[in-house]
């Protein structure tokens, strides 16, 4: 997705969501603030304390980077695994298995029939020696003898061979149904589009946000690093649909986080419509959208959209400003998050904090720390399928210090 679209496609939904506006709009920046956290850039330069350091929690790979990334931080936040199995790939390799054991058993009737063409008659006879011609013809004691012995030897090589062509065939199927659990295995890493997923993810922060310390002291950094994942998952290019059906997911989740309920499974337009006059609303933000793709400066469309949302929820009204000052604050800002914690860090240089708490206090501090609860979550995920090869957690440098309140 755009990077402007994590922030206002994000604040318009909040507010259309029936969101508080400052909370609409801090939302929107932490779901900007994790599109903006690439490896090796200024947003995931280390903060120093008295020899101790912060070190943010890297959200997007470098163009020169292995295929994940950097603690396979692409995987955690760039392309969200779907977790769910491939249909096919258990199809194309149950096709396979059936193959292997028919090859098997094609194998032992050849085995079974060249035994029975052939074991008794692999050994040649002298017709004046071997054959009792004054007792009717019939081949003579010794030669039988040596017929049963070469018969004996002859089935012996054959069993011999049936045997290791059965380990092989054997092997065969176990190494099929080996690649058969690798591509199942694997097959979970494919990002899909608005997955099961991601519902469950969110529906993580819904949950713990009643219990779970950390979830409850910054539930809105969380919910903000999800949407950032779930806008993700709709791959480029992106069409006019796939930028609305990316709207309505983000507005139902946040709508679902505000009324403190699991985000469903159903269509996001089902419930967005059974809203007061949402319908002209959404028309007005399909033809935004439609201008979006023909402009190269989206802003000011995303802004007259922000206008259309405020009045449509009456928001407008609380303030005594007029419109346009509205819009200058709510306008995106890229270096907000880091200006505002370099400030309440009270260091005379940047990256370096004097005031801790007044550091923890920051959007920033609040978004990595919500961060590093997805990666070291997602990393329990995929180690419950048996990825434990990808682990994504990252390290904040000491925990326990940027925990301590």
């Amino acid at each position: 997705m755009d990077q402007q679209f994590h922030y206002y496609a994000t604040l318009v939904a909040g507010i259309m969501a029936g969101v508080p506006l400052n909370d609409a709009k801090e939302l929107a920046y932490y779901c900007y603030g994790t599109s903006q956290q690439f490896a090796h850039c200024k947003q995931t330069e280390s903060w120093q304390f008295n020899g101790y350091s912060f070190k943010p929690i890297v959200t997007r790979k470098g163009q020169s980077e292995l295929r994940y990334g950097p603690n396979n931080c692409a995987l955690a936040f760039e392309v969200f695994p779907g977790m769910e199995a491939s249909s096919k790939s258990a199809c194309s390799t149950s096709s396979k298995v059936t193959m292997c054991k028919v090859s098997a058993s094609t194998s032992v009737n050849n085995i079974a029939q060249h035994n029975t063409q052939f074991a008794q008659t692999q050994c040649f006879y002298n017709p004046l020696t071997d054959v009792d011609w004054q007792g009717g013809g019939d081949l003579k004691h010794h030669f039988k003898q040596r017929l049963a012995h070469r018969a004996t030897q002859k089935i012996q090589r054959l069993k011999t061979q049936y045997d290791v062509k059965a380990q092989l065939v054997q092997s065969e199927i176990l190494d099929s149904e080996s690649i058969s659990e690798l591509d199942d295995t694997l097959s979970l890493l494919k990002p899909l589009e608005n997955s099961k997923f991601i519902h469950k993810a969110i529906n993580d922060v819904i949950y713990k946000q009643r219990y779970h310390d950390l979830v409850r002291s910054a539930p809105l950094a969380l919910l903000g690093c999800r949407l950032f994942v779930l806008q993700q998952s709709w791959s480029a290019p992106h069409s006019t649909q796939s930028l609305l059906h990316a709207w309505l997911s983000t507005w139902l989740a946040i709508y679902s986080f505000k009324q403190n309920r699991p985000m469903p499974q159903t269509a996001p337009w089902g419930v967005f419509s059974s809203q007061q006059g949402s319908y002209q609303f959404f028309k007005n933000l399909e033809q935004r959208l439609e201008e979006l793709n023909r402009k190269q400066n989206s802003e000011p469309v995303w802004l007259t959209l922000i206008t259309e949302a405020c009045s449509f929820q009456q928001l407008s009204a609380n303030f005594d400003e007029s419109s346009w000052l509205l819009l200058y604050g709510l306008a995106l800002r890229p270096e907000y998050l880091l200006g505002q914690a370099q400030s309440l860090a009270g260091g005379d240089k940047e990256f370096v904090i004097r005031d801790l708490n007044g550091f923890k206090q920051s959007q920033f501090y609040q978004l990595n720390m919500a961060a590093h609860y997805h990666c070291d979550w997602l990393a329990r995920q995929l180690a419950s399928k048996g990825l434990n090869a990808f682990n994504t957690q990252q390290s904040l440098g000491n925990l326990t210090l940027w925990r301590e309140k």
